[in-house]
């Protein structure tokens, strides 16, 4: 059985999503897993792209009717992960990147041992307190949460680092372009 799918899972602002943006331009027969959220899109996000964006009324009823393999609240608004297109892919036999959270990657894990390839990224020096500062100037810099938001971030990117030996692999993030060939490297031995 072939490690079809991709788990790429990262606390906030450490590049994550920037990394499987890059590997699908590079790999152009990898798939996306477009995960569902309640959250509002962002600038230049596009529905159907890069999430499905729904209703509250709507990701409800989908969990209740077990659509979902995973999902999870996170930072005030729901994510999840469609059981469908997974089973697709493993079907198919083709290549899914992930770009999900800690807690549904290991859900990703959990129900596919044999296809998961799981990879954490994390950021430069996150053990410096001042690294930590970076990490907030990155969330800061997209603009679009509060002060708030960005602290319940920063406290579960903590949380979140705990977990980084249960990954299959991990790469620190402190130059992106080395940070994606790394990466792509690693899939591509273990695919």
């Amino acid at each position: 059985m072939s490690k079809n799918l991709i788990v790429l899972s990262a606390p906030s602002g450490t590049g994550k999503t920037t990394i499987c943006k890059e590997l699908l331009r590079r790999n152009k027969n990898w798939k996306f897993s477009i995960s569902a959220t309640t959250r509002p899109p962002r600038e230049n996000e596009v529905d159907g792209k890069d999430y499905i964006f729904m209703s509250n009324q709507k990701f409800d009823h989908m969990a209740k009717f077990g659509d979902f393999l995973e999902w999870e609240w996170v930072h005030g608004n729901k994510y999840g992960t469609l059981a469908g297109q997974l089973e697709d892919v493993i079907d198919e036999n083709e290549i899914m990147i992930l770009d999900i959270d800690v807690k549904g990657g290991f859900s990703i894990m959990e129900e596919y041992p044999e296809n998961t390839f799981s990879i954490f990224i994390e950021p430069p020096g996150f053990d410096i307190p001042e690294k930590k500062l970076v990490l907030e100037e990155r969330l800061l810099k997209r603009g679009n949460e509060q002060t708030t938001q960005i602290k319940n971030r920063l406290k579960r990117f903590e949380k979140e680092m705990e977990f980084i030996d249960r990954f299959d692999s991990s790469f620190v993030n402190d130059d992106l372009k080395e940070a994606i060939v790394a990466v792509e490297n690693a899939i591509k031995e273990n695919i």
